[in-house]
């Protein structure tokens, strides 16, 4: 291909290529944060004031476990959510899980508590924990941070 044949930035096709990934992304993002509404609105995600009584202890204790790396928050308006899935075991389990899934995004945690795995025999990891499955859930934890 000579040099003539390759779009210029600046060209037509070029721009139009651009606005097009431009707006696929904003749509993208849209869909993320109405997920996100949706799964605040159906408490599937609850808030700080929730853990705090789930786990009788103060809101500033929740955000220092948080930061502590025991439990993770995704972030939407303005504010942590949490999973509420991920208070149905002990907060020393929990703590085990979210270590162990390291530095994965708070999103794909989420998805790694609320998803059926076929690891786990089908079954949710909040299922798996109460069958006394903790190892196999650690080990898929590791599996999952690795990719």
């Amino acid at each position: 291909m000579s040099a003539a044949t390759v779009p210029q930035p600046g060209a037509p096709a070029v721009d139009a290529v651009r606005r097009a990934n431009e707006e696929a992304t904003m749509r993208a993002l849209a869909r993320g944060d109405a997920v996100l509404a949706k799964w605040i609105q159906d408490r599937v995600l609850v808030d700080t004031n929730a853990v705090a009584h789930a786990w009788n202890i103060s809101s500033q204790a929740v955000h220092a476990a948080r930061k502590r790396g025991e439990i993770f928050a995704v972030w939407a308006n303005g504010k942590h959510w949490y999973a509420r899935e991920a208070l149905r075991f002990e907060r020393g389990k929990l703590a085990r899980i979210n270590r162990t899934l390291g530095d994965v995004d708070p999103s794909s945690k989420l998805l790694f508590f609320l998803r059926q795995h076929g690891a786990l025999g089908g079954r949710i990891v909040a299922d798996a924990i109460a069958g006394g499955d903790l190892d196999d859930v650690l080990r898929l934890a590791r599996n999952w941070a690795r990719t």
